[in-house]
């Protein structure tokens, strides 16, 4: 089956989208591995029609809307978004699945590293894209922080340019076993170096590496635009007109734009970018 849009995301942005292209007769699919960030908050008492109510619940609520109008959900991990010429696929860690138009609503959070330096290497050592910048580190030492189907995905593409490749787990188990991959299960404590990244220092020990790729977690909004090729603005916000990327096809809304940060300007975003979408579909008849 060829969707219409698969929608990447389950909050605000994405449910309404979906709600929305419903309602045009169009064949939506959300995908999405959780319930996004908005979860975490206690409570919202901005959001017109509810005086007070938690983020979960109104997530919540939002979900069981779609259902309740037959929209098909699966839950899973997306790993990467291809294009096909006039369609989409969508890479999970549960399938694949094929659209004719993608809609980015998974928010702008990207997994971080829980240490002081975090950042401090973003761009001098440090990525979060293994096709952006694994060639730069051709032959070279490169660490690889993860232990999920995202971290998989990226040593897929990192073990093409070197021999020399350590997997940092940061604390987690993996889920599956690296042959002739050298494995630290160690917490990572900093990261180490002047002007570039040198080393990874854990509990146990430190390990000098000319790069490290990070891919903690699953696939954020973020990185999944840095694999595509998006443009971004100086604020590291997608860049959207009327809600389409600079990939034709591929829409984005809510907080991975910018803009208000609430739940308000997400639930309208997926209204327009519906529409939007529509009228892409439209013209492709």
């Amino acid at each position: 089956m060829i969707y219409d849009t698969i929608i990447i995301g389950r909050g605000p942005a994405g449910v309404s989208a979906a709600i929305y292209l419903k309602r045009f007769n169009l064949n939506p699919l959300i995908i999405a591995k959780d319930d996004g960030v908005l979860i975490e908050t206690e409570a919202i008492d901005n959001f017109y029609g509810f005086g007070h109510i938690s983020g979960k619940e109104l997530v919540h609520r939002g979900i069981e809307h779609a259902k309740n109008l037959d929209i098909s959900m699966i839950e899973a991990e997306v790993i990467e978004i291809m294009p096909l010429g006039e369609t989409f696929l969508i890479k999970t860690n549960e399938g694949e699945y094929e659209s004719k138009s993608v809609f980015l609503a998974m928010g702008k959070k990207k997994a971080q590293l829980k240490i002081a330096t975090r950042n401090k290497f973003d761009g001098k050592g440090v990525s979060y894209c293994a096709i952006c910048d694994g060639f730069f580190y051709k032959n070279k030492h490169i660490g690889l922080v993860g232990a999920g189907p995202f971290m998989e995905n990226e040593y897929n593409v990192l073990k093409n340019f070197t021999k020399e490749l350590t997997i940092f787990t940061d604390g987690a188990k993996l889920e599956h076993q690296f042959d002739g991959v050298k494995v630290v299960e160690d917490k990572i404590i900093e990261l180490v170096g002047d002007e570039r990244l040198r080393s990874v220092k854990t509990q146990n020990g430190e390990y000098e590496v000319d790069g490290l790729f990070i891919a903690l977690g699953s696939q954020s909004g973020m990185s999944l635009s840095y694999h595509l090729g998006l443009e971004m603005d100086e604020k590291g916000f997608l860049k959207v007109d009327n809600f389409m990327t600079n990939i034709p096809g591929i829409f984005a809304g809510g907080d991975i734009i910018g803009g208000l940060l609430q739940v308000s300007k997400a639930v309208a975003d997926g209204a327009s970018a519906a529409l939007a979408i529509k009228k892409f579909l439209d013209s492709k008849k």
